[in-house]
């Protein structure tokens, strides 16, 4: 089983790190074993090309189909092939408020 963290820029002149049709082709012949993905890049449909959607600090993970292409919000709503999805867009400005209060403390 296998859990994907991207965090590298990515541009449209280079090729994604994982598309959608890959995945979904993937789970359909029963060959992809990733269990989770943590887009740290947040770059909206870039090197992961199924991170359309964001989460929070609060919620910080959703379920993703690749089959349907659909996330859902809920760990009961989980699927045999969903994905755990974590891609909070602002989560590298949370970081230093986490230290700060950390070491202010």
């Amino acid at each position: 089983m296998h859990f994907f963290i991207n965090g590298v820029y990515w541009d449209a002149k280079f090729p994604r790190i994982i598309s959608i049709n890959e995945l979904r082709d993937g789970v359909i012949a029963g060959t992809s074993k990733l269990l989770g993905v943590c887009d740290i890049s947040a770059d909206y449909m870039g090197s992961v090309e199924f991170t359309t959607k964001f989460t929070s600090i609060e919620h910080p993970f959703l379920l993703y189909d690749p089959i349907t292409e659909e996330f859902a919000e809920k760990m009961d709503e989980m699927k045999e092939n969903s994905v755990l999805f974590h891609s909070v867009d602002h989560l590298p400005a949370e970081m230093p408020k986490e230290a700060s209060n950390h070491f202010g403390e």
